[in-house]
């Protein structure tokens, strides 16, 4: 087991010389035994190892022999370790859990809690490689895809598994080796829970009616599919950067001509990627929901996802967004010179100046534009696009065209028209911003007086 184990951490980086690393331990075989293998390697890669147990609140006095156990033996192996005591039943009842889950949600939140106060930067949990098995075996019945069959990862952020790869016989027969005892868990033997019944019934059927080295068989099957899995998840990520028009805290607005162009397999994990811009935890967002997405990619119009978030496509552009981030209403600003106003439907301030020379350059600047200030009358205004509006395209002002059609030209999506900032003045349009410029307002040799009209992101600020 040890030299299984030792490789695994070398194989995916798990430990670095001098880090200080926490462990879960629960007093059970593959618990015990990661805690005497960190502890192993103590003098080899000089790492501080920081023991949690914690207690459930259930199985009465089991329990507390479980609590009693692992404090004896971080005392006699020279662990710092720290008792948590949880409520998990009042947990699970109150988030409407399970509670194995509660428990599960428990023992993480407690590791990264001592993490963040021993400052360590891994924390070990003891899956093992017949927890994969199990694990792979549940997940098909579920009708999971690769990611999921790709069964439990051997590092995700700051958590290690250096035990994946060892079978549960190994772990006893190391723990054997090395003198050391391990308590049991009662409720492993009982049959409430869908992986114990896994555990005590469907694994040994397959091992000794399918195939001896089922457990190994399905295992190595999770590793490969892990191993493919990352290099799709890679291939993705490529994928979605070439695709992404704009990004922004809760939004992502995507070019749906590239995506459309992806293999059906590609895209939705391009899809998957890009939810979880908007969203970190997906795990409610289900095949149906991302194949709706395909589907208005390919015709374009609009689709509600779990979660609140919605996705809209139009003219070659697809928007995932949350629901309430959506832009509505109407909005109107009076722009004062030399004023900057920011306009958060568009989230970009607008200043508007007669000073040709000003310019902060602490400010990214999207563009200045410059127009006749002589033929501008009234208050400069902005506000968004209404029914009915019309800009000049000819020098004389006697050509107009429709802001709708304009916008039709240009593709521009029916979910971004909205927030376009529209400034005009008493005599019309000056700008659709960022669209077209009235060219009745453009100056030219005559112009005496100029108006600079400056436009810049929040972030930029």
């Amino acid at each position: 087991m040890f030299k299984k184990a030792l490789d695994t951490v070398e194989k995916f980086n798990m430990l670095h010389y001098g880090d200080k690393v926490v462990t879960g331990v629960s007093g059970g075989a593959d618990s015990t035994a990661l805690l005497f293998f960190l502890c192993s390697l103590k003098e080899k890669l000089a790492i501080e190892v920081y023991a949690v147990h914690v207690h459930h609140g259930i199985r009465g006095e089991e329990a507390d022999r479980d609590m009693n156990f692992v404090k004896e033996l971080c005392a006699r192996l020279n662990v710092p370790c720290r008792i948590a005591m949880r409520d998990v039943v009042a947990m699970s009842k109150r988030d409407r859990l399970s509670e194995e889950e509660a428990g599960r949600i428990a023992r993480y939140e407690e590791f990264e809690n001592e993490a963040k106060i021993r400052g360590a930067s891994a924390i070990a949990v003891a899956h093992n490689l017949n927890d994969q098995a199990e694990t792979v075996i549940m997940r098909l019945c579920r009708g999971a895809g690769i990611t999921g069959l790709a069964g439990i990862r051997p590092v995700r952020g700051k958590i290690i598994r250096p035990l994946l790869y060892c079978s549960r016989t190994e772990i006893e027969e190391y723990l054997r080796s090395n003198n050391q005892n391990f308590i049991t868990d009662s409720t492993n033997f009982e049959t409430e829970y869908a992986r114990n019944r896994v555990r005590l019934s469907v694994m040994p059927y397959l091992e000794k009616e399918i195939n001896s080295g089922a457990v190994y068989n399905i295992a190595k099957s999770a590793n490969m599919l892990y191993e493919e899995d990352e290099f799709i998840e890679y291939m993705a990520k490529s994928e979605l950067d070439k695709a992404v028009i704009e990004k922004r805290s809760n939004e992502i607005v995507l070019n749906s001509k590239i995506l459309a162009s992806l293999h059906y397999v590609l895209l939705r994990r391009v899809i998957r990627l890009a939810l979880r811009h908007i969203k970190k935890d997906i795990k409610d967002i289900t095949l149906t929901h991302i194949n709706s997405i395909c589907q208005i990619i390919k015709n374009g119009g609009h689709s509600d996802i779990n979660g609140g978030i919605k996705a809209d496509e139009s003219c070659g552009v697809l928007k995932i967004y949350m629901g309430n981030n959506e832009k509505k209403g109407r909005y109107f600003y009076n722009l004062l010179y030399d004023e900057p106003v920011f306009l958060k439907e568009a989230e970009v301030f607008i200043e508007i100046s007669q000073n040709a020379t000003k310019n902060d350059k602490t400010r990214k600047y999207l563009y200045t534009k410059v127009f006749n200030c002589d033929k501008i009358s009234g208050n400069i205004t902005v506000r968004n696009r209404k029914n009915g509006d019309r800009i000049r395209t000819d020098k004389a002002g006697n050509k107009t065209a429709k802001l709708k059609d304009i916008f039709i030209d240009k593709k521009i999506p029916s979910f971004e028209r909205e927030k376009i900032p529209v400034i005009e003045c008493q005599s019309g349009i000056i700008s659709v911003l960022g669209v077209r410029d009235s060219a009745f307002f453009l100056p030219d040799e005559n112009t005496e007086n100029y108006l600079y009209i400056r436009v810049w992101r929040k972030e930029n600020d």
